[in-house]
């Protein structure tokens, strides 16, 4: 599974950083078969005005997510998008197929408080768990990271790779690597986590996207600053080393 990892500083509009996110791709000629993006990618934290800043159905940014997956025939996770549906606003994941339609997506279970998310969004109530080609993903956002059971049910429901889409602070980088390491090591699969870079109302938010491998080894970590970066990961390596160290059984 050849992924490619964007880990970006948005802009204050948000149609910039989806020109951004189209010039990436257009620079890219190999074969991709997933694109991971930063959470809240589109407008960091930035999200007032509420009613231009969120996305909703059949969106301009939605739209265009679209067609750049069925040009790039490659599966896209858009990060996460500021969305607004049925009077309530969301911090939600969602997947792209080859094809441009969208496979599903996740709203964000755990709010974090010390960004005010509580006030602004509505935490959701369902596990991210999506069929791929590859075999089942599971998307967590950000500060799920810390709750262990979330990446634990996802296992469960038989997922071989969790993507973290975050916008994680420098401050606390330290927290970020280990944990992605540990929901990694824990539950013997690949760990995706992009985050994104860059100083957004006096808080700098700390890069170092990684991937980790079934075994807790670190595969990537992109660091400080813009950047991307694209890995190839065997999923098959997750079975292997499940019946080689069968932790999971006990």
């Amino acid at each position: 599974m050849k992924i490619l990892l964007i880990q970006s500083n948005p802009k204050p509009n948000k149609y910039e950083n989806l020109e951004n996110f189209k010039n990436i791709l257009s620079s890219i000629n190999l074969n991709l078969d997933i694109v991971v993006l930063p959470e809240l990618w589109t407008t960091g934290y930035n999200l007032k005005p509420y009613e231009l800043q969120s996305e909703g159905e059949n969106s301009t940014i939605l739209m265009e997510i679209s067609k750049l997956a069925k040009e790039k025939k490659t599966y896209i996770l858009a990060g996460s998008l500021f969305y607004f549906e049925n009077g309530k606003y969301y911090n939600r994941s969602f997947l792209f197929d080859r094809n441009g339609s969208i496979i599903g997506y996740y709203s964000k279970i755990k709010l974090f408080k010390g960004l005010n998310e509580h006030l602004v969004f509505t935490a959701g109530n369902e596990f991210g768990i999506f069929d791929i080609e590859f075999g089942k993903v599971g998307i967590m956002i950000c500060y799920d990271l810390r709750f262990p059971e979330i990446a634990r049910k996802l296992t469960f429901l038989g997922a071989k790779v969790i993507f973290i889409p975050s916008e994680w602070p420098l401050v606390r980088i330290e927290n970020y690597k280990n944990l992605s390491i540990s929901r990694a090591t824990e539950n013997q699969l690949f760990v995706v986590s992009v985050n994104r870079y860059g100083k957004e109302n006096g808080i700098m938010f700390g890069g170092n996207s990684m991937v980790v491998s079934p075994r807790g080894d670190v595969i990537i970590n992109m660091g400080i600053g813009e950047n991307i970066s694209i890995v190839d990961i065997d999923i098959n390596e997750v079975e292997e080393y499940r019946k080689e160290f069968p932790v999971l059984n006990d």
